[in-house]
């Protein structure tokens, strides 16, 4: 029996996910994109953005610029002279956004492609859950964060719906990238060995606060008591950990005394070794010859009864 079109179609689907994407990992579909992600009136945070690109052409998807904060790791020379087109992509946020103050809370923090700069999994495991952690706090209620990755090795062995997770939130959707919402977006890497950016292949995680564990901070002075609260329990853990990592270095430090000690003692008894007395052998029945005092035998040594004509002192 021959195959139809479209199960050929759906093998082609399947084989394009990346390994073990059929278990829980990839449990929510990937939906279609919108043609209409942020609304003008939304505060919306992006994080890292190479050459500022994307803020540019995310400026032009908002039809305004306010309410738009953006950031880049490196500082504003570095990005000039990384990128050529840099200058071109700050001027236009610059005059679009307008922004003078940071707001508190957004509703949207955007971070597109992160990577901690290594290869190695566990540390880009840690930026992503770090950055959750860090963003959880500055949400709106119903806040969203997004997050593009690409589907392929390494990308998908990060596990970031376990990241997110951990750090309280919950995944909302999966979408589908889709690059022509922010016109002139070019995604920009230093590593001359990356491969051709293949904007198919990538995905928009979308995750919000689970918030019956983590309700919603309405102010900055309850973001800030929180904050002091979460610093004040952890510096009572370490102090209790450095109380416990003293002890646990007085009771070597006694250890390694006595064993010292202990040493020394030994080392005295085989320089100096204690005189030891000449053992007494007893055994039953057998007589004990106990040895007589060297004296010269001569003619005075008879007894005296024998001895004729002899002289007593």
């Amino acid at each position: 029996m021959g195959r139809t079109k479209r199960d050929t179609s759906s093998r082609k689907s399947r084989l394009s996910e990346p390994p073990g994407s059929s278990s829980k990992r990839q449990r929510h579909s990937t939906h279609e994109t919108p043609n209409q992600l942020y609304a003008p009136e939304d505060a919306v945070l992006v994080l890292g953005d190479g050459d500022f690109s994307f803020s540019r052409g995310l400026v032009k998807h908002r039809g305004t610029g306010k309410g738009v904060f953006t950031t880049s790791f490196d500082s504003e020379s570095q990005v000039r002279s990384k990128y050529p087109n840099a200058q071109e992509c700050i001027a236009a946020v610059k005059t679009g956004t307008g922004l003078k103050t940071i707001p508190d809370f957004f509703q949207y923090i955007v971070f597109n492609f992160p990577h901690s700069g290594q290869q190695r999994v566990h540390i880009n495991r840690a930026l992503l859950l770090n950055f959750f952690e860090s963003a959880r706090n500055r949400l709106t209620v119903h806040g969203e964060v997004h997050v593009t990755l690409k589907t392929r090795p390494p990308y998908s062995n990060w596990f970031i719906e376990d990241q997110a997770k951990a750090a309280g939130f919950v995944m909302k959707e999966r979408r589908q990238f889709n690059i022509k919402l922010f016109p002139g977006y070019r995604h920009r890497t230093t590593d001359p060995q990356a491969k051709k950016f293949e904007p198919h292949l990538c995905v928009t995680y979308v995750f919000v606060v689970n918030r019956s564990k983590y309700p919603s901070q309405k102010s900055r002075a309850a973001l800030n008591a929180a904050s002091v609260e979460v610093a004040a329990s952890e510096a009572s853990e370490q102090h209790d950990l450095a109380a416990a990592i003293v002890k646990i270095a007085k009771a070597n430090a006694v250890a390694s005394k006595n064993v010292k000690s202990k040493a020394q003692t030994a080392v005295a008894q085989r320089q100096h070794p204690p005189k030891k007395s000449a053992p007494i052998s007893v055994f039953p029945g057998v007589e004990q010859h106990v040895q007589q005092p060297n004296v010269i035998r001569g003619k005075l040594w008879k007894p005296l009864h024998r001895r004729v004509g002899g002289t007593f002192f």
